[in-house]
């Protein structure tokens, strides 16, 4: 399935298939002290109540306060979202393996790895780590068919898999802000490293930006960025 981006925004936009169907409205609002929440939703929301219509919200990083995610998806503190939810760490539900490399892994809800890697100026690819199958990337492309065809769109390409779509699209917000901003695409503020020390010291297997062809199936590094 392909979503598009409508507009290339991820601060304020809608995810639609290539035949207009809006998946999932993304919105954000900033307050005065600079911070940013952005609530994820399902776009039908006004047939139902707002609160069952959302996904998650991710309060971005400020000053010395770590980005945190909350949702229904996660368990425990993490699963309230508004005011009342003190949430979980993006930094550890997107975990490191290496100090210093800005791939990410996480559990999703079929309990199994996932990885999400940097594709240097292009998007981002998340592989199932028993089988090193790619489940979604995300690129910009020249639509061919569709309401968009004539277009070039962000995309975000998820294969059918036993992982939650939602748990896609939150994890992918999270690492695509993060890409945007080191590449310089447009985001406002250049984010910095939120676990500078690290999840662990690990072996040091290349993990790190890569230059990749998106429709290589086996998605495999051709390039390195270097450490962060």
């Amino acid at each position: 399935m392909d979503l598009f981006f409508v507009p290339n925004s991820l601060e304020n936009t809608l995810l639609v298939s290539a035949n207009g169907v809006a998946h999932y409205q993304i919105q954000t609002t900033s307050f005065r002290n600079g911070s940013q929440i952005t609530l994820i939703q399902r776009p039908d929301f006004i047939e139902s109540s707002p609160e069952e219509s959302v996904i998650a919200e991710i309060e971005w990083h400020h000053k010395n306060t770590p980005t945190v995610i909350r949702s229904p998806m996660l368990g425990g503190v993490g699963q309230c979202v508004g005011s009342r939810g003190v949430g979980v760490k993006a930094s550890k539900y997107l975990y490191k393996r290496h100090r210093f490399s800005p791939v990410r892994y996480f559990v999703g809800d079929d309990a199994k790895e996932y990885r999400w890697k940097l594709v240097r100026n292009t998007g981002c690819i998340l592989t199932r780590l028993d089988t090193n199958r790619d489940i979604a990337c995300s690129m910009t492309t020249a639509c061919v068919e569709g309401l968009f065809a004539g277009e070039r769109k962000q995309i975000l390409r998820i294969q059918p898999c036993a992982l939650d779509i939602d748990v896609v699209v939150l994890t992918f917000l999270v690492m695509e802000r993060k890409r945007r901003a080191r590449d310089g695409g447009g985001l406002e503020e250049v984010e910095r490293d939120e676990d500078p020390q690290g999840d662990g010291g690990g072996s040091g297997d290349g993990d790190g930006d890569v230059d990749v062809d998106v429709n290589d199936e086996n998605g495999a590094d051709s390039g390195m960025l270097g450490e962060i």
